[in-house]
């Protein structure tokens, strides 16, 4: 079996570019299974890969490296259960430091030959172009460290959302990356389809060594963490006009419109829609434009569920308040009844 290990900062693609993988790898006949992980409880990206009845484990409650003991057994139980080809485990995209604590040990302990590991991490070409170029990202420097030390330990780096540059920049921005980077594998990417992650696909295949362990400064790392707020909330309401869409319309609209005002950059928002009609995915990151874009059904009538994961740079507290106020305003007034399990908004534990 082949392990793939995902890691990258909350945003740069990850879950779509696995989703699209598996899309590619089971046409071919390869069996696969995924391992999410997260902080938090509700999460969105084992609502979505399980949508598209691909056999899902999780790891919550902390990363890869907190949780190893946990994460060595839902490798266990998915081989047991599932005898997957390719299993693609997709790390906290807040997350650092896995190679020496994790991979190598896992490596190890097994017999030799009996799972291939690699290693790949993403990253959204916008936050890197910005960082090549020398221009501040929309995080602290805690958070920016971690970001880099992301970049760092990696040696198959995968520069995604190429989609998102203009035209003229791919090139430049390509070789100011491999300038930076002249020892480890770049592929430039859009993981938008099947067909454009078989490049990535190709290099697993190809069977990249485990990078050597990161040496990190766990003093701005655990500030960096300190600093992100994460929420994760399970909304339930039915409109009764089958508008559901312009009700998470407006909801996304007053949500990153207050985020914006108490100047808190937004890491990653991502909502999980189930309805009648189907549903989908909604995903938004401080670098996006503003306008609403959405991959859902043209009417969403109830009962509808939007799940809610959001990691955001501001204290928790202020965080839930601002979700909540939002929801009020976008449900409650237009007159539709909701009902919530209630928010959990949290500054992440000190990494172990």
């Amino acid at each position: 079996m082949d392990l793939h290990v995902v890691n990258g900062f909350l945003g740069s693609g990850k879950t779509t570019a696995i989703i699209n993988a598996i899309r590619w790898l089971s046409a071919r006949g390869v069996r696969t299974g995924v391992i999410t992980n997260d902080k938090g409880r509700h999460l969105v990206d084992t609502a979505y890969i399980s949508g598209e009845g691909v056999p899902v484990a999780e790891v919550p409650g902390g990363c890869f490296r907190c949780n190893a003991g946990d994460f060595q057994t839902r490798i266990e139980a998915l081989q047991r259960d599932v005898q997957p080809d390719a299993l693609f485990a997709e790390s906290v995209g807040s997350c650092v430091d896995l190679v020496g604590p994790v991979l190598l040990p896992l490596v190890e302990s097994r017999d030799h030959g009996a799972m291939r590991v690699t290693y790949s991490v993403f990253v959204d070409v916008r936050l890197l172009r910005r960082r090549l170029l020398g221009l501040p990202l929309p995080f602290s420097d805690n958070i920016s460290y971690i970001f880099d030390q992301q970049l760092a330990e990696g040696d198959l780096l995968v520069l995604n959302k190429v989609d998102l540059l203009a035209p003229d920049e791919g090139d430049e921005f390509f070789d100011l990356a491999s300038r930076r980077f002249p020892d480890k594998t770049l592929l430039l990417q859009s993981s938008l389809t099947p067909d454009g992650v078989a490049p990535w696909l190709t290099a697993l295949a190809e069977g990249p060594a485990l990078p050597p362990a990161l040496e990190l400064d766990y003093g701005p790392y655990i500030a960096g963490a300190a600093e992100m707020a994460w929420l994760d909330e399970q909304v339930r309401f039915t409109p009764c006009d089958g508008q559901g869409q312009g009700y998470l319309r407006h909801f996304v609209e007053l949500l990153l419109g207050s985020l914006r005002e108490a100047g808190g950059p937004v890491a990653h928002l991502k909502l999980h829609i189930c309805s009648a009609e189907g549903g989908g995915k909604l995903s938004f990151t401080a670098l996006d434009d503003p306008n609403w874009h959405a991959d859902l059904p043209a009417t969403l009538s109830g009962p509808i569920t939007c799940t809610i994961n959001a990691r955001v740079q501001m204290d928790a507290d202020s965080l839930r308040a601002i979700v909540e106020r939002a929801l009020a305003e976008a449900l409650v007034g237009a007159g539709v009844a909701y009902h919530a399990t209630g928010a959990t908004a949290f500054a992440p534990t000190v990494p172990r």
